[in-house]
């Protein structure tokens, strides 16, 4: 069936990001960070099916070049803790052909940018076909998607101008336009949510999607759906009378608004499961990664991070040699010349003849010999040059087998530790809203000397009472500090 995702991140220096090097790794292509030096070359990666540049329509020629417009925008930041680049990471329709999800990616991209005026780099991903774990049975291979790279900044006619400030404001108003940082965000969502049904309809396939989550779509019939085992239970055993009903749905009413807030953390966490599995896809053949916890992928990454390619060449054995002929040459060169400057300082006389041109063969041997040292460096030279672009070359790919993992590795990581935290906070938050909510209705056990409530620690009973003493903004409050806690109980 037809997938929702869509999901936006940014790239920034304080993190050790680069612009020049997310371009690169999502076209699938070698560019050079002009600012650093650093080359960043994945044209082995595999999996790209386009890489194409959309750009406002007075944007500059130089611009459709990949590699210097994100040289550009990297140039356009000066601070070291920059953020560099945004990027909307979509799934694109498996029951789309793909000259249509192509098309959907570009259509999208270009809302954004005539909207925004920033440049966009649409590269199209297709999912490699990979195994689970050692069973050998075949994963479904459906996940096509598409990384959106945009510059933070819009392009104008003379290069980028203003910041798109925009995505980054919390809480604003503006006269134009209400669409502010997450309110912004959530609409293109939904945008590309309205573009993907179209190009499903229009593809004769009856499955839409929807970015709103559950309880936005009114899919929760009874609100009395989070109450959990115990009240459920309870009210099977022993009957409910209309009035405690009542009783029952005024309490649910006022723990309604964080039932609300676990909805959108329970979609946040669907779409923290589709990027994981995006991620999971770009490791391609290297799957028994995927279910690894933090503590194994933590050590194969402190291993795989493979030793910066320069310091590889410099300490290869054929550019110590080169290198070693260079050092024997000047060390002889100098050697030459401190005889020359000897001779001269004993022979004055024959120095000042030898300047005439009379005389002076020891001399002029010596000085010939100097001469024929200076271009036997200038050779050796060359000749470390020649060999450490060879030693480079022949190196490259292993090295960048390994960096293409290692950056690979480290997303899985922060994926699963964003996806485990979120999972600690729901499922902490709703343990709590549980109990608040069966201390509230006086249910068995959860009343003043009741056996549930007396194994209750003190601290937790303190909490539960601030709580059900509170409203709206001070529960939620409470509650987002119940979830990010360490444990509850």
């Amino acid at each position: 069936m037809a997938i929702y995702h869509c999901s936006v991140k940014t790239f920034s220096r304080r993190n050790g990001q680069s612009a020049t090097a997310a371009a690169a790794y999502r076209a699938g292509e070698k560019l050079l960070d002009e600012q650093t030096g650093e080359l960043h070359d994945y044209r082995k990666k595999g999996g790209v099916i386009s890489a194409t540049m959309i750009l406002p329509s007075h944007a500059p020629l130089w611009a459709s070049d990949r590699a210097r417009l994100w040289n550009e925008v990297e140039r356009a930041e000066t601070r070291i803790n920059s953020t560099v680049a945004r990027e909307f990471e979509i799934a694109l329709p498996h029951e789309l052909s793909p000259d249509d999800r192509e098309r959907l990616a570009h259509e999208f991209a270009r809302e954004l940018v005539e909207e925004h005026g920033f440049a966009a780099d649409v590269a199209i991903h297709a999912p490699p076909a990979f195994k689970k774990g050692d069973t050998g049975k075949m994963i479904d291979n459906q996940n096509h998607h598409a990384h959106i790279l945009l510059s933070t900044r819009r392009l104008g006619p003379d290069g980028f101008t203003q910041k798109t400030r925009e995505f980054d404001a919390k809480g604003r108003s503006d006269k134009a336009s209400e669409r502010f940082g997450p309110a912004l965000i959530e609409y293109w969502r939904e945008r590309f949510g309205v573009l993907q049904n179209q190009f499903l309809e229009a593809a004769g396939v009856e499955q839409k999607v929807d970015h709103r989550s559950h309880q936005a779509r009114g899919l929760a019939a009874e609100p009395t759906r989070h109450l959990g085992p115990a009240v459920v239970g309870f009210e099977r055993r022993t009957g409910i009378d209309s009035e405690k009903r009542r009783s029952e749905a005024r309490a649910v009413r006022a723990v309604d608004e964080r039932v609300q807030a676990l909805d959108r953390a329970a979609r946040e966490l669907a779409e923290l499961d589709a990027q994981e599995v995006v991620i999971a896809a770009e490791l391609a053949e290297n799957q028994r990664y995927v279910a690894m916890d933090d503590a194994e992928l933590s050590d194969v990454i402190s291993n795989a991070q493979p030793t910066p390619i320069d310091h590889q060449v410099a300490s290869s054995w054929e550019v110590s040699q080169a290198k070693r002929a260079v050092t024997d040459l000047e060390s002889k060169h100098d050697s030459v010349a401190r005889q020359i400057e000897s001779w001269e300082e004993g022979h004055s006389f024959k120095t000042w003849l030898n300047s005439k041109g009379i005389g002076g063969a020891e001399l002029d041997g010596l000085r010939t010999g100097l001469a024929q040292l200076g271009n036997r460096i200038t050779k050796a030279l060359g000749k470390v040059r020649e060999v450490t672009e060879a030693t480079h070359d022949r190196l490259w790919p292993e090295y960048n087998r390994r960096l293409t993992l290692f950056d690979e590795l480290r997303e899985l990581r922060q994926a699963k530790r964003q996806r485990k935290a979120l999972q600690v906070e729901v499922a902490q938050s709703l343990e709590f809203s549980t109990i608040a909510l069966q201390r509230s209705m006086g249910v068995l056990g959860w009343a003043d000397g009741g056996k549930e409530w007396s194994a209750c620690p003190k601290r937790l009973q303190t909490r539960i009472e601030d709580y059900l003493s509170t409203s709206g903004g001070e529960r939620e409050a409470l509650i987002a500090e119940i979830g990010r806690s360490v444990e509850v109980r």
